[in-house]
């Protein structure tokens, strides 16, 4: 399964294109699958990358590839995407309409997980293109989903990885990529993008987190021998150059984030991806590599995010598609750990495309947090993580 996300104690997750929901006294109930968007050639690739029996068999090459997203936005309102096509369910996922056409050129998910949000009732989906001549946009609906319309154009950057809201203030955060030049992390503002921070590697982010005193974001480049985690603090927000402090270094792309608050201490958890292959908008003479773990790491205000533990850490599953000679031609899967978090429930977190625990839910509770021992830097990762329970899934 594929993790989704928590909404008011309710926890969602998809098994290609079915949608499943469940509580803490409860087990999954399906509630609806999504519809075939459209038919002839475009419906047949849809269902290629989204639906039975297609995509196992193209899996079975490649690798699980996630094409589905889920996020709940009001009593019985869900919005999703899915390849190339946007949703919206208006009786808590158990029929689906299509609202909205992403560009031609969008990734498998059409947009990431951490480009979905809602601000104030207005939600929000950052484009996804792959083409060089396309530019991206944050498209906005005021109708919980029915109908999308532009709400900012971001030419010279290739796609948008992130649109998130600033708990603490409600402001509106936009990350992009992927060249130096199109890595971006700033605010949305009268309409217009105001980078905080822009122009190299630094500041190429999928998913940041904010705290009450700042913003912290990992690096998410393959060609990079290290890929640092990064702190700004408020006071640098409108500075113009400000200047974030570097508090570690992951070993893979840093994608997803998250955040709880266990007694007083905001802990923040990253997880990095394994991505066999490079990178082309990189530096020429890239080595494909499929080495490496997809970890999930955290750390807390208390020790200032100086001190990080390893909470999970998966291999990439092998499959055909890693070796010579036809990965140039048929590209091999990432592994990935999706995130959820909230103050009750804790850190949710779900391996995907790993070679253990692939498509299973663990949880670590605000207690496993509360018991950490801030002086020990690393816990050594086991399959299930050492101090998480599974969430049973169908």
């Amino acid at each position: 399964m594929k993790l989704q996300g928590t909404h008011e104690g309710e926890l969602y997750a998809t098994d290609y294109r079915t949608l499943y929901a469940r509580t803490d006294r409860e087990r999954f109930r399906e509630r609806g699958t999504l519809p075939r968007p459209v038919g002839g050639a475009a419906g047949v690739a849809f269902r290629v990358k989204a639906a039975r029996p297609w995509k196992p068999l193209a899996e079975r090459v490649v690798g699980r590839f996630p094409t589905v997203n889920v996020r709940r936005t009001g009593q019985d309102t869900l919005v999703a995407s899915a390849v190339r096509w946007l949703y919206v369910s208006t009786d808590g996922g158990a029929s689906w309409t299509v609202t909205h056409r992403l560009p031609e050129s969008s990734g498998p998910m059409g947009v990431l997980p951490s480009a979905f949000c809602e601000r104030n009732g207005t939600l929000y989906a950052g484009e996804y293109p792959l083409a060089d001549d396309a530019t991206p946009r944050v498209l906005r609906s005021i109708d919980g989903g029915v109908s999308w319309e532009p709400h900012l154009s971001l030419p010279g950057v290739r796609h948008v990885h992130a649109v998130e809201v600033d708990p603490y203030t409600g402001d509106l955060w936009v990350t992009t990529g992927d060249r130096g030049a199109e890595c971006r992390i700033g605010r949305v503002r009268d309409g217009e993008f105001d980078p905080v921070g822009s122009g190299s590697q630094r500041w190429r982010a999928v998913q940041p987190v904010f705290t009450p005193d700042g913003l912290l974001w990992g690096v998410d480049s393959v060609f990079a021998e290290s890929n640092a985690l990064f702190v700004l603090p408020r006071t640098e927000f409108d500075r113009p150059d400000p200047t974030p402090r570097r508090v570690a270094e992951a070993d893979g792309s840093v994608y997803y984030g998250a955040s709880v608050t266990v007694d007083g201490d905001h802990w923040v958890a990253f997880s990095t991806a394994v991505e066999p292959g490079t990178d082309r908008t990189g530096p020429s003479g890239q080595q494909f590599d499929r080495r490496g773990t997809a970890a999930v790491v955290a750390a807390s205000s208390a020790t200032d995010y100086t001190e990080w533990h390893e909470l999970a850490a998966y291999e990439k599953r092998a499959v055909p598609a890693d070796r010579r000679p036809i990965r140039d031609t048929v590209p091999s899967a990432s592994a990935y750990v999706f995130l959820s978090a909230d103050d009750r429930s804790g850190l949710l977190i779900n391996p995907y495309n790993t070679a253990t625990g692939d498509g299973r839910l663990f949880r670590f509770s605000p207690r496993y947090f509360a018991a950490i021992d801030s002086s020990s830097r690393r816990r050594d990762a086991t399959d299930p993580p050492s101090g998480a329970r599974e969430i049973t899934t169908p």
